[in-house]
């Protein structure tokens, strides 16, 4: 079921602890100081801030429930699309081949400090996770003005130093800085119903509530890739995010009606879901998650 944080994979992963002994003689010099932002990568931050929202369900209590993380990349005058994963709201029906909605009613909110105002969203795409297809697009009318981040011109590459804005933890959205570590991974990310084909590796910090979120290059000051989950355990700085030319691509089918995995009208006509087959599956502890979800129902 969707909303659980940890799934099977093929990718194992050793933790190596590493340390620094210092030779006899002279005292050893004071470690580098970390460099401040330019003013160029500090207004690039605050435009990302303002762009990134936190996917919230009614539950079926009334409760809200934070899910994902979201990031706005297009703008029609007052509606906006922000993209995220597709593994926080929706799951793989794969006798029919196609993608299946949470039967949730969604909502994005801008994590005010003062009073939260939840906007009323909806899923106007998903993607085939069997695929490696993990993305999402929520579409939500505002009153507000909203800055977009653009889709970068290319993939990331190796060393490229990259952003990410996130709310692991449900702890409020937070910035975290890295770099790409491998652009593209030869190897196949596989969690039960994912396949992540030539993800993009990261040095970078995410837990539960980071999935959906976006990589932007400060380089090319746009978005490189999302980010779906991590190696290692949900703390690990091993994270995987699947480049943007992959989402371009499902993207552009989804929008001119040609993604054949998923059908909106139907995902409209959905039926509501039975509470009780929510959070049935037992978590395989193998160290890979997918990171939605920051505070999972406990097994």
């Amino acid at each position: 079921m969707i909303g659980r944080s940890t799934y099977c994979a093929i990718v194992t992963c050793c933790v190596l602890s590493l340390a620094c002994c210092a030779a006899a003689g002279p005292a050893a010099a004071a470690p580098p100081k970390v460099s401040a932002p330019t003013d160029a990568e500090a207004r690039l931050s605050d435009r990302f801030m303002a762009a990134t929202a936190l996917l919230y369900a009614q539950e079926f209590n009334g409760t809200m429930r934070m899910y994902c993380t979201a990031t706005a990349f297009e703008r029609d005058k007052k509606v906006y699309r922000f993209a995220t994963a597709a593994h926080c709201v929706a799951e793989d029906d794969t006798l029919h081949k196609e993608v299946e909605l949470e039967a949730k009613t969604w909502y994005l909110t801008f994590d005010e400090d003062e009073a939260k105002r939840f906007y009323r969203a909806k899923i106007v795409a998903a993607g085939y996770q069997h695929r490696g297809d993990d993305f999402a697009v929520v579409e939500v009318t505002l009153d507000r003005w909203v800055p977009i981040i653009p889709l970068a011109k290319s993939d990331p590459h190796t060393g490229e130093d990259v952003i990410n804005i996130a709310s692991p933890g449900g702890l409020g959205k937070q910035l975290f800085r890295g770099h790409v570590s491998k652009a593209k991974l030869s190897r196949p990310v596989v969690a039960r119903s994912i396949n992540w084909k030539n993800a993009t590796l990261l040095q970078m910090n995410a837990g539960g509530g980071s999935s959906g979120s976006a990589i932007v290059s400060t380089g090319q000051r746009g978005i490189v890739a999302f980010l779906v989950g991590s190696i290692g355990g949900g703390d690990s700085l091993n994270t995987v995010a699947i480049p943007i030319g992959k989402f371009k691509s499902f993207w552009e089918r989804s929008r001119t009606g040609k993604y054949k995995w998923f059908d909106p009208k139907k995902a409209e006509e959905g039926d509501s879901a039975d509470p009780e087959d929510e959070d049935d599956e037992e978590d395989a502890d193998d160290g890979f998650d997918r990171l939605g979800d920051p505070t999972p129902s406990p097994k």
